[in-house]
């Protein structure tokens, strides 16, 4: 009997080849700008936040008058020079001197920064997909065609990603609570309920814990490398999407119970060949930069005048920052590598169970005769 987990190795690595090669250097720079910015599975971009606001923002003289004479220009600190301890400036004191309202619209404001960009990560994650359908790398005009499904994608996630983390979350509380109360009286009560349980009740309940934590899990999975591809196939929803992949699971559980075995073999056999990658570049970096920066010590006349010196400092500031983006440019190639292959697995084995959701083009993919086959059109184009 032949596994289409399995056969869906080699196709992977024809697919992928197909995709990628001839070489062509416009189309590798936007899939390495896709794998830069789509991320993982629904994981949401890591960038650093900084928010200003004009409204609410307490001035560094209402700060020094809150603390009694601490801070720019008071003249002194402690109580000898009309002012405060240092040691009485607590956090609650700094919190207390800016508007709480400040605060809530920082707060507001970072959360719907880090949905936007999570709901944005997930439309560029299609717009991959997009690209494997089309045999076309394109990205503005498919990313805002995809806007509303990335946004229904990103609501399913968080529903399954709070459904996964709630038991262990409320685990770890229970437990701590059960040791010393925490001051929370519903979860200290719950401690309390929970303690006083038979050893067999807790079991019971640990057990349940674990298998909705396992199903919310395998959930996920099967939403980012079954049912997304299935959404664009489709031109559906999450919704749609799950309805339209749910026969799938019952009538071939052995087939994704063979293919969630497999995916460990390529998921370990890409990460090695992600950290070889890494390790060589973070090798030549260090080694170049290295270098480097002992020539600068020797002109300046040492190497203490590498921290000791405004010259040695800025030459280990452009060093430093030479060396991550040299080490950001020679993985992203790797990156759009191994990205492409792991995608091209996951929808030729979905192809492969059911050939109506058969994703790749007919270019990528010469033997598949699913409905996707025919000429795809760009979403944007509709």
């Amino acid at each position: 009997m032949s596994w289409h987990a399995i056969d869906a190795l080699d196709d992977a690595v024809d697919a992928t080849r197909r995709f990628l090669f001839p070489f062509s250097l416009v189309r590798w720079t936007k899939l390495a700008l896709l794998v830069l910015l789509m991320g993982g599975g629904g994981a949401s971009a890591n960038v650093p936040v900084s928010v200003v606001s004009d409204a609410g923002v307490t001035s560094p003289q209402e700060i020094d008058s809150v603390f009694g004479g601490v801070g720019p220009g008071s003249g002194g600190v402690g109580p000898g020079a009309g002012g405060v301890d240092p040691g009485a400036v607590t956090p609650e004191g700094i919190v207390g001197a800016v508007d709480s309202g400040t605060f809530a619209v920082v707060a507001v404001g970072i959360v719907l920064l880090v949905v936007a960009l999570s709901i944005a990560s997930l439309s560029l994650r299609l717009v991959f997909y997009d690209a494997l359908r089309t045999n076309e790398v394109r990205i503005w005009r498919p990313f805002l065609a995809r806007l509303r499904q990335s946004l229904g994608l990103f609501l399913f996630t968080a529903v399954l990603s709070v459904a996964a983390a709630a038991p262990v979350a409320l685990a770890v509380l229970v437990a701590v609570a059960a040791d010393a109360p925490i001051g929370w009286e519903p979860v200290d009560a719950l401690a309390g309920t929970f303690g006083s349980l038979s050893v067999g009740t807790t079991i019971i309940l640990g057990f349940l814990g674990a298998v909705l934590v396992a199903v919310a899990v395998l959930a996920l999975r099967f939403t980012y490398e079954f049912v997304v591809p299935t959404m664009i196939v489709e031109e559906t929803g999450v919704l749609g999407g799950w309805s339209r992949f749910w026969d799938t699971p019952r009538a071939e559980w052995t087939e994704l119970l063979v293919y969630l075995l497999v995916h460990v073999v390529v998921s370990l056999g890409l990460s090695v060949v992600a950290g070889v990658a890494a390790a060589f570049a973070f090798a030549l970096v260090a080694t170049v930069g290295g270098l480097v920066l002992l020539l600068v010590a020797a002109a300046l006349g040492g190497l203490g005048a590498l921290v000791g010196t405004t010259a040695g400092m800025a030459a280990l500031a452009i060093t430093a920052l030479v060396g991550v983006v040299t080490v950001l440019v020679l993985l992203l190639p790797v990156q759009v590598l191994t990205r492409s292959y792991r995608i091209a697995y996951e929808v030729s084995t979905l192809g492969g169970i059911d050939p109506e959701l058969a994703l790749l083009h007919r270019d990528l993919d010469p033997g598949a005769s699913g409905s996707s086959q025919s000429d795809a059109a760009d979403p944007s184009d509709r």
